[in-house]
């Protein structure tokens, strides 16, 4: 099927499959909101948060400007995941730091995942950003935990406060994966 283009559903079963396979603890999150936006897919590990934008065959970049700048603000690093169709479009248009991966049908008919380009950490500290990413009561669990307010602290900033001020940046970026990767949804 040459005019076959690959959609949005095609690539992120390919995503998770390739995921998956890691013997290292992670989980993936599908549709994640990060401040006014969504990532398509953020992948956390035990130490990193990474960005996985979509651009299926079909997809067009017109958005990808703006939410890269999203992206950006709250993950370490980044990937573009994008169809055969996009691949020369994706190195011309997202910024050097970002990697992409490239997934395709192979011969026999299978979806395939490769690494086009690595992607290198933030360019920023952005510790303070991804704990807005927390939810209150994983905010309040770290405050506890380390002891940094006495009562209970009723608004995020308060509590995103007492957390930079009180440990250092390895331990809250622990401290937020921990809480994405054992996050219940309702």
């Amino acid at each position: 099927m040459e005019d076959y283009k690959l959609n949005d559903k095609d690539i992120r079963k390919i995503i998770y499959e390739s995921f998956s396979r890691s013997k290292d603890e992670n989980r993936i999150l599908e549709e994640f909101s990060m401040g006014d936006s969504r990532a398509d897919m953020l992948l956390v590990t035990k130490t990193k948060l990474i960005g996985l934008e979509i651009k299926s065959d079909r997809d067009s970049f017109v958005r990808l400007e703006r939410q890269i700048r999203d992206y950006e603000k709250f993950f370490d690093t980044n990937y573009l995941v994008v169809g055969t169709y996009h691949v020369e479009e994706a190195l011309r248009t997202v910024p050097a730091h970002w990697g992409i991966y490239e997934v395709y049908e192979n011969e026999d008919g299978t979806y395939v995942m490769e690494l086009v380009r690595g992607a290198s950490m933030a360019l920023k500290d952005n510790t303070e950003e991804k704990l807005y990413l927390l939810w209150r009561n994983e905010l309040m669990k770290i405050v506890r935990d380390y002891r940094l307010a006495k009562g209970n602290l009723q608004r995020k900033e308060k509590m995103i406060s007492k957390i930079i001020r009180g440990l250092t940046v390895p331990v809250i970026q622990t401290e937020i994966c921990s809480a994405l990767i054992n996050r219940e949804y309702k």
